[in-house]
């Protein structure tokens, strides 16, 4: 699409979901979404399509990206997109980054979340039906992939779109990062960068690194407060396993009642519970992030603030890749 097509397209979208005459259409698709992915709460869903509505459908901050990325793709190509389903709606940002450069997107949805894609698809052909952004159940004649997945079927991505362009993307998760100076709002910060979305994507944090003689106390004071998450049952079952398995196990850990701390090396924790990681000094640190920095999406308190993590810019892009510098410069 020309680029001032698109944002024809990005004004239409925002005005659509905040039509009221659209409202009725809009509920049967979060119905229909929240019953198709266990994980997927009302809320869930509704703060989602809130931070698209506020990060993705902004002429002003399209505006503000196109003057960082003033080119589009020269040729039009069909790029298929794998979309991910741990979260609702996911995968949006890459189906705009496509139309922005001046691409046709082919959409291969996940079984766990199609209701809201078909939502926002339907909505750009509300637009204009000749919006080139379709769904399709098999990606075949694509001119290059975007496919986001789990480590395993990143490797078979991978093997499989091998002879064409790709950006392949497999598991990663958030890190935080603390010197010992935080206040009270960061840490209320911190706790939205960890119970967001319960703690499914990729942009959580899953991990704390804090100095040897860090009080974790007041963080832990704060982190109790979100008793909310206990109200899903998938995370309440989560969290009481991993309990029982702590305490069998004989793990040494924190239970908060809503959230089990436990320090471990590792980087990716499970839901329901955090790690936390102490460091000695700030080369230790270093090299502890540096050995796992394929595997971190964000860096809280480093690169980015806390309370930050679900709040990316446009140009914030999953695992480092610009997507839009690799979509204009397919040949």
């Amino acid at each position: 699409m020309p680029k001032a097509s698109f944002l024809q397209l990005i004004s239409f979208l925002k005005a659509f979901f905040a039509d009221e005459s659209n409202r009725e259409k809009i509920e049967l698709f979060i119905d229909r979404s929240v019953n198709e992915n266990p994980w997927f709460s009302e809320t869930l869903v509704r703060h989602a399509m809130q931070s698209i509505e506020e990060q993705f459908f902004s002429v002003q901050a399209w505006e503000e990206f196109y003057a960082k990325h003033p080119v589009q793709a020269a040729e039009s190509k069909n790029v298929g997109i794998v979309l991910a389903g741990n979260l609702p709606a996911v995968g949006l940002h890459d189906v705009l980054m496509v139309l922005a450069s001046g691409h046709q997107a082919s959409l291969k949805l996940s079984s766990q979340d199609k209701a809201l894609m078909q939502l926002y698809v339907l909505a750009m052909q509300s637009f204009d039906t000749a919006v080139p952004v379709s769904i399709i159940e098999r990606l075949q004649g694509m001119d290059a992939v975007i496919a986001t997945g789990s480590d395993f079927s990143g490797g078979y991505f991978a093997h499989y779109f091998s002879t064409i362009p790709h950006i392949i993307r497999k598991n990663r998760s958030s890190l935080a990062v603390l010197k010992g100076n935080e206040t009270q709002e960061d840490f209320k910060g911190l706790a939205q960068d960890i119970f967001t979305y319960y703690g499914l994507g990729c942009r959580n944090v899953s991990t704390i690194a804090v100095p040897v003689s860090y009080d974790l106390t007041p963080l832990f004071d704060e982190l109790a407060k979100e008793t909310w998450v206990l109200d899903h049952s998938k995370y309440s079952n989560n969290f009481q396993y991993h309990r029982t398995l702590f305490l069998l196990n004989q793990i040494p850990h924190f239970d908060l009642g809503n959230l089990l701390v436990t320090e471990n090396d590792d980087l990716v924790s499970p839901v329901g519970v955090l790690y936390v990681q102490r460091y000695s000094d700030d080369a230790s640190l270093q090299t502890w992030i540096q050995e796992r920095e394929e595997k971190i999406q964000c860096k809280v308190g480093l690169e980015i603030g806390f309370g930050q993590s679900q709040h990316p810019a446009l140009d914030d892009f999953a695992d480092g890749i610009d997507t839009y510098d690799f979509l204009i410069n397919l040949s």
